[in-house]
């Protein structure tokens, strides 16, 4: 989980090192690149009978799926008014969620190290936000938070779906993502742009999205979702450094700070884990 979420964080500084593009032509371009890289290998594991990815889809990993698609696009959006830091740091409020989501659609139980890193993770929060949010983008809230909520919901909805593929989720939010990016487009400026930014797009999408994410489906089978969220963190972390690193996005002290703080708190929930593999085992059993 650390590791995806140290992938995830290179996010931001894709879109950041894109010439001329619109958020919705990036999307498109993205939406297709996780759909290169996973969608032949859904064919090539199933072709003998590619009906039975329809057969073993749980309900569950299609509306994750699409909720995931909702959650890329909110990201790409919201950094067209925001900062990195602004943007990511909002994704530590998905352990709440995830705990909620996990207790109303799972009946799981929120463990006692996941509700420390939880309050350790809120702390480092309020750390961030007391450097102040530009006034003249504060309704981009509005936007961001599909995010943490969208990470909670999905976190839960690809656990309960245990027998379901992993990369069918990804490659749905890959069609979402690309579909909606290519409506908004046509109906604006186009689809025209210079071959680096789409190359930047398509890169995006297969490195950022169609290689980690079938990992993190298949860790959330062992992981439970608030922990998982957490593990994630390291996202928010890293991402703004990179941005600052290459483009002197510079974020607030407060935000380094808080930051760390949540790192901290995702690493030590992660020494935490028991060594030997059990099942998770939820009110279903």
């Amino acid at each position: 989980m650390l590791a995806v979420g140290a992938v995830f964080s290179f996010g931001a500084l894709f879109f950041r090192a894109t010439d001329n593009v619109g958020a919705w032509q990036y999307l498109t371009f993205r939406g297709l690149g996780a759909g290169l890289v996973v969608g032949p290998l859904l064919w090539w594991q199933n072709r003998s009978d590619l009906g039975a990815i329809r057969r073993r889809l749980p309900w569950q990993h299609g509306v994750a799926g699409v909720l995931l698609g909702a959650m890329m696009i909110s990201f790409i959006v919201s950094l067209t008014y925001a900062d990195a830091a602004f943007v990511l740091l909002f994704q530590a409020a998905a352990p709440v969620a995830a705990a909620i989501f996990s207790w109303l659609l799972l009946r799981e139980r929120l463990e006692k190290e996941a509700a420390i890193a939880a309050v350790a993770a809120i702390v480092g929060v309020m750390i961030m936000v007391s450097s102040g949010l530009d006034s003249g983008i504060g309704w981009a809230i509005l936007i961001v938070i599909v995010i943490p909520v969208g990470l909670g919901v999905y976190s839960t909805l690809i656990r309960a779906g245990t027998e379901g593929d992993p990369l069918v989720p990804v490659l749905i939010a890959g069609v979402t993502c690309a579909i909606a990016g290519a409506i908004v487009s046509l109906t604006g400026a186009g689809l025209a742009v210079s071959g680096r930014d789409l190359v930047i797009g398509v890169l995006a999408g297969a490195l950022l999205i169609g290689v980690p994410l079938p990992f993190f489906n298949w860790a959330q089978r062992a992981v439970p979702a608030p922990d998982a969220t957490l593990l994630l963190m390291s996202e928010i972390v890293l991402g703004p450094i990179w941005v600052w690193l290459a483009y002197d996005e510079t974020p607030a002290n407060a935000t380094l700070i808080g930051g760390a703080i949540i790192l901290v708190a995702a690493v030590w929930l992660s020494l935490q884990a028991p060594n030997d593999h059990h099942d998770v085992r939820t009110s279903r059993g």
